[in-house]
């Protein structure tokens, strides 16, 4: 199974080839609650006044896997190992990258700072 990054959200509702392809060869994709968020607010501060509930509808369409206890504890280690080699990556990707590890997921990203956090496996598209 695989763990798809607001990035790829964002691709596959723009209908980028790839993410299309992608999504089409993998059943059963699953996004993480902090992409959601991420998702949701990027079309709560759009302009166009539908897309707020087109996002919501989009959404429902995924298993959303929860930022819980057990992800916390995986983030704090990502992010101090990470700290500590001098390179960290944004505070949201730490928290879906914990994410998709405490459940045993792939994340799916074009974003390849996610190759960086050990363990992860890192699926493009």
């Amino acid at each position: 199974m695989s763990v798809a990054d607001t990035c790829f959200l964002i691709d596959l509702i723009r209908q980028d080839p790839g993410a299309i392809r992608f999504a089409e060869e993998t059943p059963l994709l699953k996004t993480t609650s902090i992409s959601a968020a991420e998702f949701l607010f990027g079309a709560r501060t759009s302009t166009r006044s539908d897309v707020i509930e087109a996002a919501r509808v989009y959404l429902a369409h995924f298993p959303i896997l929860a930022f819980d206890a057990e992800a916390a504890g995986v983030y704090a280690e990502i992010a101090s190992g990470l700290r500590k080699r001098g390179g960290r990556i944004s505070s949201f990707d730490e928290l879906i990258a914990a994410t998709a590890l405490r459940y045993d997921e792939a994340i799916v990203s074009r974003d390849t700072h996610f190759t960086s956090i050990p363990g992860l496996e890192v699926v493009s598209y």
